[in-house]
């Protein structure tokens, strides 16, 4: 059994040690991978953005944390507030978790970013709540005795 190399164009024979490999065949080794290859099913950049925003959702939720335990001091149902916030920041924690663990697809990142939209939407309503001032006392309101220009009203 005879065989062309193509590379060298020479008859190798079948008793020969070395395979053939055509000059078409790319050649791989470790100490020079392809520069082409694409290692990534999501562009970094994206993963970057997903994990800031997940930085900056962590911190909204600290903050209304500590704010919500600051003003419960006066008005103890601002507790239930507290543990909502902290019960959503769960849900967020085990999301993130199910995307990094693979249960969660990797074009999914989106739905990271839309639970992170709602914990901060959670957020800024429970910090405007828990600011909310309602008045204390009210002023009585009174009105104007009305004008009467009616031709029927005759004085003399």
């Amino acid at each position: 059994m005879f065989m062309r190399d193509h590379v060298t164009n020479k008859m190798a024979t079948s008793s020969d040690a070395s395979p053939v490999r055509p000059s078409s065949a790319p050649s791989y080794s470790a100490s020079h991978p392809d520069g082409d290859a694409i290692f990534y099913e999501i562009s970094p950049t994206k993963i970057l953005f997903t994990r800031m925003f997940n930085v900056v959702v962590c911190l909204m939720v600290v903050i209304s944390f500590i704010l919500c335990l600051v003003q419960a001091v006066g008005h103890t149902p601002y507790y239930l507030l507290a543990c909502n916030i902290v019960i959503s920041a769960f849900v967020g924690i085990v999301i993130n978790w199910w995307y990094r663990g693979g249960a969660l697809g990797s074009e999914k990142y989106w739905y990271i970013i839309l639970v992170g939209f709602i914990i901060v939407f959670q957020c800024v309503t429970t910090d405007i709540f828990i600011f909310h001032v309602s008045p204390t006392t009210m002023i009585p309101l009174s009105t104007a005795t009305p004008l009467n220009f009616s031709t029927t009203h005759h004085t003399v």
